[in-house]
């Protein structure tokens, strides 16, 4: 959740640059860069090609702008604090970044969870999906996701001290039964449990259903409405893979972490700071892997990546033709329709 700061549990005050500590660094700058670019691009794709008209973008565009968000503003005060545990200018620089990995982490997995329902809408009833999932409703559901996220972020920097949040991240001892229940009922059973629970049931529902279309497809004796039926099943299908493959990485990216944070806060042990660190990269990686992911096996973000680039390129090359930029495209679309079919 990197609530407290994302500092290993036993780094002192002003740790020194040790070889760990500059991988560390250089490992989270390129995950900052990384993610920046890919989410920032993602972004621009979607809302400049127009994808919104599509209400289950709203939910890829909710995701996108949370693990840039998490790039821009919340990894960036983990490497300062790898550089000097002191390095806000005012106590108010913690209460406003402290709550930032919660509120990030939160959109994303609420998004996510979101994209799984809107997925098994599409694939379950593709006849009245529209009127099932119009678009003010995707702007509604957009919005308590973020107000949800926020709501869950807050409640720690309305009890814990001062000291507590900028420096040592411990839990606040005259409050613990308030920081148990934050922890194992909002964080734990909103941020991990929930979320699994509904992506698992939305896909697994999803694959059976998609068997059951095959099966009903392969009995059938038309087979123009076979061959129809089938590409486009697959292609649904293929989405929903890619989605659930999403969906996944980020709860392997963020349990360990969680497990990290819990023994640390409640257990009686140590943890080394070595464990600390490993999972704390691994969970910031999930900013950068998910435009990766989507700009790899999405076929139509990434066709209309394509398109944005070579509009762009055109600008700034007049002598080539539109002719010429409309046959490229054609290929392009003619060879994303190849791989959707096999």
């Amino acid at each position: 959740m990197a609530d407290d700061n994302s500092t290993s549990p036993t780094a002192p005050v002003a740790p020194s640059l040790t070889v760990s500590a500059v991988f560390i660094i250089s490992y989270l700058l390129f995950l900052v860069i990384t993610a920046l670019a890919g989410n920032g691009l993602l972004i621009t794709v979607i809302i400049k090609r127009e994808l919104l008209q599509k209400a289950h973008y709203y939910f890829i565009l909710s995701l996108a702008t949370s693990d840039f968000l998490n790039a821009l503003l919340k990894i960036p005060t983990t490497i300062l604090g790898r550089f000097d545990r002191n390095w806000y200018p005012s106590y108010i620089v913690c209460y406003f970044t402290t709550p930032l990995g919660v509120l990030f982490g939160a959109a994303s997995v609420f998004s996510l969870s979101s994209v799984a329902i809107n997925r098994y809408l599409v694939i379950s009833s593709p006849l009245n999906y529209s009127d099932r999932m119009p678009p003010f409703l995707a702007k509604v559901i957009l919005a308590l996701i973020w107000l949800g996220s926020f709501c869950l972020a807050i409640p720690p920097v309305m009890w814990r001290e001062k000291d507590a949040i900028c420096r040592s991240g411990r839990i606040s001892k005259e409050h613990y039964t308030s920081e148990v229940l934050y922890f194992f009922l909002a964080l734990w059973l909103f941020v991990i449990v929930i979320p699994s629970i509904i992506m698992c049931v939305s896909y697994v529902k999803i694959f059976l259903i998609a068997r059951y279309h095959a099966i009903q497809i392969n009995s059938q004796n038309n087979a123009t409405v076979m061959c129809q039926e089938t590409r486009k099943r697959r292609r649904d299908v293929k989405a929903a893979i890619v989605l659930a493959v999403i969906g996944g990485i980020f709860i392997l990216c963020w349990f360990p972490f969680f497990v990290v944070q819990t023994v640390h806060k409640f257990g009686q042990g140590n943890i080394s700071p070595i464990y600390f660190n490993i999972f704390l990269c691994v969970m910031y990686s999930n900013s950068a892997l998910d435009p990766v992911l989507l700009f790899l096996f999405n076929a139509e973000i990434r066709r209309n990546l394509i398109r944005l680039y070579c509009r762009a390129f055109q600008k700034t090359n007049p002598q080539v033709t539109q002719s010429e930029l409309s046959s490229f495209l054609t290929r392009q679309a003619n060879e994303e329709l190849t791989r959707g079919s096999t």
